[in-house]
């Protein structure tokens, strides 16, 4: 069978994908993608408190579900990152979808613990091939300017984290069994799956070949943007992971709550990235990044210390506004400073972004065993004040950059 190739490509400088390309069938699919990548994450994390009581979890082995599931996630990223520049990228797109959809289903019929963690590594692996293209796809299809269509696309994984925190919260707090909440995300991937089955993809960026080299990994630059990666990833996953169970179980809020903070955090995320689409244009991409770390240190420091549930609601919610710019924001600092179109790069970046997500919902769990959720949450204003002092490094070397 031949490759879905990314068959042919624009010229260098053009303003936009040929006319062959299947743009908005392309966008609408990672659109969909990204929504459903986030409600893979937000279900089992608004079922945790009931996936941990029926298991007998303790807080290391709830987190190690996520660790688990963004280790298998991080491997398949990598190897779709790597295999997509020489063979096409929409048959790894279309099977991680079916992936996902299979481990979402095995999810909500795992009878054991082990069974779950199985489940969740699936899923891990087809959410894995999604992140991995995405976003390099959409620089594609947006090769005049990728940083506000990139912000705008990853911020529907925030409309997503809403849509699936309501909904399972609801399903939850009406006495469903916290098993019938993930069936409800098994059509959406296989849509998604059947929308990037097309041979109709742009080519690469800058007129380049699918051999790019790996000239960006002598770079310093690439190195703090993968450690700020790193750092943007686990914030970021810390919270949407812990929020519910931090409100239920050190606050003593109801279901339904824990669910709309995780829904509150989701919508103020996405309204963030939405803005800073916008908003780059005018501040820069460095200026943005800055601010945002100092003001989510700030902020994420907060929970440390409320006891208010309204308070802590209002803390996630700052917390989702101020991380939102990193993901893309960063991923777009790269494709412009370092002009290098290849999906390995991008590939790369993401797979720091996902071992801070790997690493974090662990870290706070095992802190919380030992000395209590509220300390494990902590983690996470200690890492955005060091990544005020990384991106603030950054913006400085490009500043000389510019002054040469």
């Amino acid at each position: 069978m031949e490759p879905l190739t990314n068959a042919g490509g624009g010229s260098e400088g053009a303003p936009g994908p040929p006319p062959h390309v299947a743009h908005r069938r392309l966008q609408v699919a990672c659109n969909l993608s990204m929504v459903v990548f986030a409600a893979s994450i937000a279900v089992p994390s608004v079922c945790l408190p009931d996936i941990g009581g029926e298991f007998g979890l303790s807080l290391a082995d709830r987190g190690l579900a996520a660790s688990l599931r963004t280790g298998a996630l991080l491997a398949a990223l990598l190897a779709s990152g790597y295999l997509a520049d020489r063979y096409g990228k929409g048959r790894f797109l279309s099977v991680g979808m079916l992936l996902t959809a299979l481990g979402t289903a095995g999810t909500a019929m795992a009878g054991r613990f082990a069974s779950l963690l199985g489940a969740q590594a699936v899923a891990g692996l087809g959410t894995g091939s999604m992140e991995a293209l995405v976003n390099p796809l959409v620089a594609e299809l947006h090769p005049e300017s990728p940083a506000r269509p990139l912000n705008i696309t990853n911020g529907l994984f925030s409309v997503g984290l809403v849509i699936a925190s309501l909904l399972a919260g609801e399903m939850l707090q009406a006495g469903l069994p916290w098993r019938m909440t993930p069936w409800v995300w098994v059509a959406p991937p296989i849509i998604a799956a059947a929308l990037f089955a097309t041979r109709r993809y742009p080519g690469p960026l800058h007129g380049q070949t699918a051999d790019r080299g790996t000239a960006f990994l002598r770079q310093r630059l690439f190195w703090m943007l993968m450690a700020a990666m790193v750092l943007a990833g686990g914030a970021e996953a810390g919270m949407t992971f812990w929020g519910a169970s931090f409100m239920e179980q050190e606050l003593g809020a109801s279901v339904r709550t824990g669910a709309v903070t995780l829904a509150f955090y989701g919508a103020c995320m996405a309204a963030g990235r939405f803005a800073s689409g916008g908003l780059v244009a005018r501040v820069g991409s460095l200026s943005l990044t800055t601010g945002s770390a100092a003001a989510c240190a700030l902020s994420t420091a907060g929970l440390c210390f409320t006891h208010a549930p309204l308070g802590a609601w209002v803390l996630f919610g700052l917390g989702g506004l101020f991380v939102a710019c990193f993901w893309p924001t960063i991923l777009a600092i790269a494709a412009e400073r370092l002009q290098v179109g290849s999906t390995t790069m991008f590939a790369l970046l993401a797979a720091a972004g996902i071992t801070g997500c790997m690493v974090f919902p662990w870290a706070i769990g095992a802190i919380g065993d030992l000395a209590g959720l509220r300390a494990g949450i902590a983690l996470l204003p200690a890492s955005m004040a060091a990544q005020f002092a990384l991106l603030l490094a950054v913006r400085r070397r490009a500043l000389r950059a510019t002054a040469l």
